[in-house]
């Protein structure tokens, strides 16, 4: 019987309303949901694609054990019995610290309403704080910075009405990030055409700096210094909340002090750009009542990504970009409980760090999580604490992580190495399980993802009060023994002999709850969203969304006896911004150019990437500029030899004339584990020619993986045939 389901894409971050054309429980077809008043009919590629990767020849639907014959079919409730009594032994041998998980980005994006509550139960009943996620290898630095600034304890002006917007490295039309949920171009036409400006920072001229008032070209590594010019400025020219940094704010003569140091115009002559456009920009950007900055994932993959996203939060505080008291919260939570926002600061952690170290390089948890970079070395490193078990589910830590070969070798080292995952991945290649899950469509769930998303911080989330609950619209492929993740972390409790309890969504002080009874998702989901903001029987009876204007929060009067104050004047920032006062690091002859990371639409990390997305171009290209080309002598399609400090890869070349020249850049995520020259078929891997301890974020452990010196010779022959 053919029919249509409303569903939401769960491929990516942005979350869009869909619609599922099914035939006898099969997908055959996805379209964008134009009832839906936030999308509007609004897919990518990726989305649209969904239905082929369900029946995908490659998808694996039975889980696998390694043998000495290599990997073999076995039963999921066997490999469970299995996994557990390994965790068992090796938790009693070495202790709880042994054993690890790494939570990908489609274990947040996909599964995690109702996995990541599981999850979490396990590890805390095992007692193991070994926990990672891609956030410390992407842009952890805002977490931290805000740890060290302070919290206004209600949301930033954000996606509200902004007048001006500037971005720092980052193409929100391609991440879903930057921009609020729905369709990032057209968000961004509607809101430039309400006369809001746009300022963009970036090396390429991405599809989203074409549309900027202020478009700064500069040379990769000088973020920074643009940054500390921009906050000179302000503060000279008094573009700033005066009102608003008296009564909330400390530490203004200590940061006047250290941007004096950076001249707009040397600074702008440094990066190559223009001093009175950037001089203008920041003039632009300041004099706006409203308007948000967002950094993204290139300043903040380039070493120094706390302290990048401190000076946005300096930046921002000084303009004033949080909400007052009186003013309403667009972005009310809906599966999320409710909660008061009030206009008043909250001053800065006592620590910057949070209870949990690892062995490595003096690093410790922070709120952005563990250092997610050493988990490599805590496998390879002797001694008590080793991590010798390893649960890894929606990522693919063999081509994500950095340094690639360590990071193969330490996966290859582990006694008991679990990875869940629809395809046979390069990490799935040498996992030791291989647990295959069901996907999206196949399975309950509710975007209550969008609402924690908004509560991280700018840049983030809907920007609306917005929710959608989709069952299960197809089934599971015929003869399969899929199983939710959920499902698998409580077989593994079960076994183990631990009660389940989870907490509600948003209520992780509330008492936990039994779900040893529990039988179907839509019980669990119940569960999850107890005391959400709105119930979820009301979000249940809008199936195409629910969008609402109505029943949203208000920002309080702060307390006047409340002495807290955000600092913009925190001494360790400050002493690491006068590292980079007249500081340029000069072109090597050895290494000549610099590797930036990019993204592109049709895949997302190393998810995706299959014809329908791709269209014949499964690897991802070394893109150049035609000057830099001709140079070099090769052209469109020709080999060339990249090569860092650390190892080489081979790579297919393609011209952008919207790159600065002396710069190559490429998405991460692609590649093979080995030496195998698999370009043409599996891509390259940049994440091989990056160190995990040579230059790294000294809060978050994340190594420098962009704007990395390298090297770039041409490979006879020049092209694939």
């Amino acid at each position: 019987m053919k029919h249509t389901r409303n569903s939401f894409c769960r491929i990516c971050i942005n979350h869009c309303s869909i619609r599922v054309d099914v035939d006898e429980g099969v997908a055959t077809a996805i379209h964008g949901n134009s009832r839906n008043q936030v999308y509007g009919g609004y897919t990518c590629v990726k989305g649209r694609s969904q239905h082929e990767y369900l029946r995908h020849a490659d998808r694996l639907v039975h889980s696998l054990v390694r043998t000495p014959d290599g990997h073999v079919r076995v039963p999921v409730e066997q490999a469970m019995d299995e996994i557990a009594a390994k965790l068992a032994d090796i938790r009693d041998r070495y202790g709880p610290r042994a054993i690890a998980s790494y939570a990908g980005t489609m274990a947040h994006i996909t599964t995690a309403p109702t996995a990541a509550p599981v999850h979490n139960a396990l590890f805390d009943a095992l007692g193991s704080d070994m926990r990672f996620d891609p956030n410390t290898i992407d842009k952890g630095g805002k977490q931290v910075a805000q740890s060290l600034l302070g919290y206004w304890s209600a949301p930033s002006q954000g996606f509200d009405a902004p007048e001006a917007i500037l971005l720092i490295g980052i193409n929100p039309v391609v991440t879903c990030t930057g921009f609020p949920a729905g369709s990032p171009k057209r968000w961004l036409l509607d809101t430039l055409a309400r006369g809001c400006k746009l300022i963009v920072v970036d090396p390429r001229r991405t599809d989203v700096a074409r549309h900027a008032d202020w478009y700064l070209q500069a040379a990769p590594g000088h973020d920074i210094p643009i940054l500390a010019a921009m906050i000179r400025i302000v503060i000279d020219e008094g573009l700033f909340d005066r009102d608003f940094v008296a009564r909330h704010v400390r530490g203004l003569p200590e940061l006047t002090a250290a941007v004096h140091r950076f001249d707009p115009y040397e600074v702008a002559r440094r990066a190559g750009i223009s001093g009175a456009d950037l001089v203008a920009a920041a003039r632009c950007y300041a004099s706006a009542k409203r308007g948000y900055t967002m950094a993204g994932t290139g300043p903040n993959m380039a070493g120094e990504g706390t302290l990048v996203e401190y000076l946005v939060l300096a930046l921002e505080t000084l303009c004033g970009r949080w909400l007052r008291a009186g003013e309403t919260v667009s972005a009310s939570p809906t599966l999320l409980p409710s909660y008061v926002p009030v206009a008043q600061a909250t001053s800065p952690d006592a620590d910057w760090a949070l209870p949990g170290t690892v062995r490595v390089r003096g690093l410790r948890k922070t709120r952005a999580g563990m250092p997610t970079a050493t988990l490599p070395e805590e496998i390879l490193t002797p001694g008590e604490g080793q991590v010798r078990a390893l649960i890894s589910w929606g990522g693919n830590p063999a081509v994500a992580f950095p340094d690639q070969r360590r990071t193969v070798e330490a996966l290859e080292s582990l006694e008991l190495f679990v990875q869940i995952d629809p395809w046979y991945s390069a990490s799935a290649r040498v996992a030791d399980y291989v647990i295959a899950p069901t996907m999206p469509l196949e399975a309950p769930s509710t975007t209550v993802f969008l609402d924690a998303l908004a509560a991280r911080g700018t840049g983030y989330g809907i920007g609306q009060a917005y929710a959608q609950y989709s069952p299960a619209v197809v089934e599971r492929p015929e003869g399969s023994d899929v199983i939710e993740e959920w499902r698998f972390f409580h077989g593994l409790m079960t076994r183990l002999g631990y009660p389940v309890e989870v907490s509600p969504f948003g209520c992780p002080s509330s008492p936990p709850r039994p779900i040893d009874g529990v039988s179907t998702t839509d019980e669990l989901i119940d569960i999850l969203t107890e005391g959400s903001a709105i119930p979820l029987s009301e979000v249940k009876s809008h199936p195409d969304g629910m969008t609402r204007t109505t029943r949203l929060l208000q920002v309080q009067p702060g307390d006047p006896d409340v002495l807290d104050r955000l600092d913009i004047g925190n001494g360790l920032m400050l002493a690491q911004l006068a590292g980079h006062v007249g500081v340029v690091e000069l072109p090597r002859s050895d290494r000549p150019y610099r590797l930036l990371c990019r993204r592109h639409l049709h895949v997302y990390n190393s998810s995706c990437n299959i014809d329908r997305t791709h269209r014949g171009v499964p690897y991802n290209p070394a893109f150049l500029h035609p000057d830099d080309m001709t140079e070099l002598g090769v052209s469109d399609g020709a080999l060339v030899r990249i090569s860092s400090d650390l190892s080489s890869i081979t790579a297919v070349a393609m011209k952008d004339p919207a790159l600065r020249t002396g710069m190559v850049s490429m998405a991460f995520g692609y590649g093979p584990t080995g030496d195998a020259e698999e370009v043409w078929a599996v891509g390259s891997s940049p994440s091989r020619l990056v160190s995990n301890s040579e230059k790294f974020d000294r809060y978050t452990g994340q190594p420098r993986m962009t704007n990395i010196p390298v090297s770039i010779e041409r490979i006879d022959p020049p092209c694939h045939t």
